[in-house]
């Protein structure tokens, strides 16, 4: 025992210490380097994992912006203003020409205009506005409203803002003197300014698009970030400092270690603690030999996990085949197990590959849809199509979580969908593989391997029907017997049934010296009570010797041993009691044994002894004895003799298994009408 507990909690340190040197060599911990901006490089670096390089990006988006065209829109005030100001103008000028406005200020007409025009001109063309009639300046007021109208109806922009040829030639088409016409033509310059102007708002929301648009610029996994010899630009600074190349303090770094360690240890802690307390504890019925190698088998596979994702770093992580150990350990001790210990290799795994919410997403839930795929498997033929299962799974779900994060569905997201297809695929028909590997190493048994051995096709149970065909039909009815109790005590009824099939292999080496397989002559009658002994309890050994001769598994050749424990051979040793007159031990007929140590095994040789005693007294049945007292009785022998003190069955269970015993009995042994004969009439 203490060396059992040696070996898992070594395998247990283990995990710890190569789980640590994963991490710190992992892109969690990177390669720092001592370098500063415009330094030379001593060394090219290399980037660790994909990387967005933000300048090159920034740059991208400020080329983008500098390309878009500005939108433009008319300032409709601009119209406004300029006819508002033709008009003011003009009523100027008829004030100072019908008022005596100037007298009562005593400057000139022509400084009072200056003075309240809002268009500027000459004074000289001040008088002679002032000395026009009504009916010219009527005239040049609806030709300077109707030609700036026009002109800032169409639009002005600041790049097209000279007029001067348009205004001419709309004002010299005018019934208009020379001198009123050039007069028109200033006057239509001074208002006229350019409408059409950057619309802001649209042209920025118009540049945020475009910006938009540019995909950012990344450093790949592996690509130079630095080159040796090169100077340290501002962008190869920032890379470095974004991968966390760059040192700065080294102290951080040893307390970085000292977090490791305490979040592997405080992990690692709840993790065995729900493990061992929780289930291995919990589940009286497993061995402790058994739970030393369970324990041991689940550190080597974290160990194996973490080992796997450091050599695939550098890579996508869809080519991580990171579901292989819980589907082992599926297959080993349940899905529950499976599950939790899977959550554990992924949060260990993402902190080595330095993984983002879609690397955890990815294999939680892939390795949930694993577990529960193969739990279910209990044919070996099943594999490609629970390969396709996993690896169908892998692809839709790398695909939702790609296009859940806003990427386009592109050849490349479609190509690594593929890969966790075939990365799906190749994981259950590895893990099947090399699963009698690890039944044979860790003491397991898969439902896929007890339904192959139900087969009858099996070489040595064929053996058996052609060999001993009372043997065989004995075998099946055990077999039967055993596994509807096995149900009803919280036993393994797949592996009972087993046990019940391959128990008695050993009768094939002398079939005939048992009663099932024999005819009208017993060669028992012509033996000493001795060796007939001898020859009996032979079947164990000889069925050991088989079992070793056709490969049969371990538990097998556990049931072979223990299902007559080291019970006595009654009808020889009361026989050789009688024969002779000296003092006879029982220990001279009883069985090697052991004792039955699981519940299957118990079952097993109860359905045993069960099956023999009540096919002996048939013809009694129902008239001198009821078959539920000859199954009482049987069982309780058993118990008093201590055959079941070393297995997992309560007081409780025994009337269960007593239950089930008889109604499967009563249904083979069932009282049938007598059938009266025919008299045929001549």
């Amino acid at each position: 025992m203490k060396n059992q507990n040696y070996k898992w909690m070594l395998f247990a340190g283990l995990t710890v210490v190569i789980t640590f040197i994963c991490i710190l060599s992992g892109n969690f911990f990177t390669k720092r380097v001592s370098l500063q901006l415009g330094e030379i490089a001593k060394e090219t670096v290399y980037a660790p994992f994909q990387v967005e390089n933000e300048l090159a990006t920034l740059r991208k988006k400020q080329e983008a912006e500098a390309a878009v065209e500005p939108e433009y829109k008319k300032d409709s005030t601009i119209q406004e203003k300029a006819i508002n100001n033709i008009e003011t103008f003009f009523d100027y000028i008829h004030t100072v020409q019908t008022t005596d406005l100037a007298e009562k200020l005593e400057k000139t007409p022509v400084e009072i205009l200056s003075e309240l025009s809002p268009i500027g001109l000459y004074n000289e063309q001040y008088a002679t506005l002032l000395n026009a009639d009504s009916e010219s300046l009527t005239v040049m007021k609806e030709v300077c409203i109707e030609v700036t109208s026009n002109l800032l109806s169409d639009g002005i922009s600041v790049e097209d803002s000279n007029k001067s040829i348009e205004i001419r030639m709309a004002v010299e088409e005018e019934n208009l003197s020379t001198a009123m016409k050039r007069i028109t033509e200033d006057i239509i310059n001074n208002v006229i300014e350019p409408n059409v102007v950057v619309d802001e708002v649209a042209t920025n929301e118009k540049k945020k698009l475009a910006q938009d648009k540019v995909d950012p610029v990344y450093v790949l996994a592996q690509e130079k970030i630095i080159e040796k010899g090169s100077r340290v630009t501002e962008e190869g600074y920032k890379l470095l400092e974004k991968v966390g190349y760059l040192e700065t303090d080294r102290s951080s770094r040893y307390i970085q270690y000292i977090g490791v360690i305490l979040f592997i240890l405080l992990t690692g802690s709840l993790f065995y603690y729900y493990l061992y307390k929780i289930y291995l504890y919990r589940n009286n019925e497993l061995p402790s030999k058994k739970r030393e190698k369970y324990l041991s088998l689940i550190f080597i596979l974290i160990s194996l996990a973490m080992l796997m994702t450091r050599a695939f770093l550098g890579v996508s992580f869809v080519y991580l085949p990171l579901s292989i150990a819980c589907m082992v350990i599926a297959f080993a001790m349940g899905a529950h197990v499976a599950l939790i210990t899977h959550v554990l290799i992924v949060v260990f795994s993402a902190t080595i590959f330095k993984g983002d919410i879609i690397f955890i997403l990815y294999f939680l839930i892939s390795g949930v849809v694993s577990t529960l795929i193969v739990t279910k498997m209990q044919e070996r033929t099943r594999t490609v199509m629970n390969g396709l299962y996993v690896g169908g799974a892998q692809f839709v779900l790398y695909i939702a979580l790609k296009l859940l994060i806003g990427s386009a569905l592109t050849m490349t997201v479609i190509s690594e969908g593929l890969v966790a297809f075939i990365v799906g695929m190749i994981s259950v028909v590895a893990v099947i593989g090399a699963l009698p590997m690890f039944e044979a190493l860790f003491d397991f048994v898969t439902p896929m391997q007890l339904l192959e051995l139900t087969n009858p096709n099996q070489p040595v149970l064929k053996r058996l029907l052609l060999e001993a065909t009372g043997t065989y039909y004995h075998s099946l009815l055990v077999a039967n017997l055993a596994e509807a109790a096995a149900t009803s005590v919280e036993a393994n009824p797949l592996l009972t049934r087993v046990g019940g099939y391959y128990h008695d292999i050993g009768k094939l080496t002398c079939s005939n010296y048992f009663k099932e397989n024999q005819g009208s002559t017993n060669p028992h009658d012509y033996m000493t009570p001795k060796e007939s002994y001898e020859v009996i309890v032979s079947h164990v050994t000889s069925g050991l010797t088989l079992a070793e001769e056709y490969h049969l598994p371990h538990y097998i050749k556990d049931f072979i041993l223990q299902h007559h424990g080291t019970g006595v051979m009654q009808y020889f040793y009361v026989k050789a009691q009688k024969e002779s007159n000296d003092l006879i031990s029982e220990q001279d007929f009883s069985y090697p044994g052991p004792k039955p140590q699981t519940k299957e095994a118990a079952l097993v040789m109860l359905a045993d002894i069960v099956e023999a005693t009540t096919r002996a007294m048939q013809d009694k049945l129902g008239k001198e004895i009821q078959i539920e007292d000859v199954v009482r009785k049987s069982v309780k022998q058993k118990l008093d003799e201590g055959q079941l003190d070393e297995c997992q069955l309560y007081i409780s269970d025994l009337d269960k298994i007593i239950e089930s015993f008889t109604k499967m009995l009563t249904g083979m042994y069932h009282q049938r009408i007598a059938y009266p004969e025919r008299n045929e009439k001549k």
